[in-house]
């Protein structure tokens, strides 16, 4: 499943066409959209632009908290959210972090994390899955969708790391090894992680935040202040 690059107003991001097709509303935003921070007019026109009646963007911890929302819920913090009511859209903030979108189009529901390696070895994306599906979702109709994030060509890890997630089982294949620098790779994690929850179709941007300044901002170039925004809500 390919992502594409698309543009509503003022707003650049990467999307599946069939994803959206299907009722769930989503995006991967570029650094060419409107600031992420989300507040008065600004967030009126987000709202708007993508037929929105509320937003939620929690403070993010690195965490493994995946909240549910339901009619009125505005949790404070976390890196998870769990959308069952159409209309409301889960925003998360990333500058190399992995944003993952999921959803069960058929049931319908959407969650979407914030996937950096703390909340990778965490596996936060298992519990995004087994969240939705003590919900009624299926693992067998759900679809992951994985953002723009650093990737293991840029994304050096100390040794730390390594032991971090080979302790909570993660394979070799997560890390690559190049003379004597250790890279991870946060896609390949939460793939493995999906596999093991039943999850088997994956949509990839395979775009990497540090090598594309032209799109996206980058924590580890410098750029400490900025994020793109991501977000994914059910269609009314």
């Amino acid at each position: 499943m390919e992502l594409e690059l698309k543009r509503v107003g003022d707003w650049s991001y990467y999307y599946a066409p069939e994803i959206e097709e299907a009722g769930i509303m989503h995006g991967f935003f570029t650094k060419e959209s409107p600031s992420p921070i989300l507040k008065d007019e600004e967030r009126e026109r987000f709202l708007h632009a993508f037929s929105l009646k509320d937003a939620i963007l929690m403070r993010q911890e690195h965490s493994d908290k995946v909240h549910i929302v339901r009619n009125g819920d505005r949790p404070d913090s976390g890196d998870g959210l769990i959308l069952i009511k159409k209309g409301v859209a889960g925003i998360i903030k990333t500058a190399d972090c992995l944003p993952i979108i999921i959803c069960d189009p058929d049931y319908p529901m959407a969650s979407i994390v914030h996937a950096g390696w703390r909340g990778t070895v965490k596996r936060i994306t298992q519990k995004a899955v087994q969240g939705m599906a003590d919900l009624g979702a299926k693992k067998t109709r759900m679809v992951a969708l994985l953002g723009p994030s650093i990737n293991a060509c840029c994304y050096e890890v100390g040794e730390d790391v390594y032991a971090a997630f080979r302790s909570a089982g993660f394979s070799e294949a997560v890390f690559r090894r190049v003379g004597g620098s250790l890279s991870l790779s946060l896609r390949q994690a939460n793939i493995e992680v999906l596999a093991d929850e039943g999850v088997r179709k994956i949509g990839d941007a395979d775009l990497c935040t540090f090598c594309k300044a032209d799109l996206f901002y980058s924590f580890r170039r410098g750029e400490t202040e900025k994020r793109q925004i991501n977000f994914v809500s059910l269609m009314e």
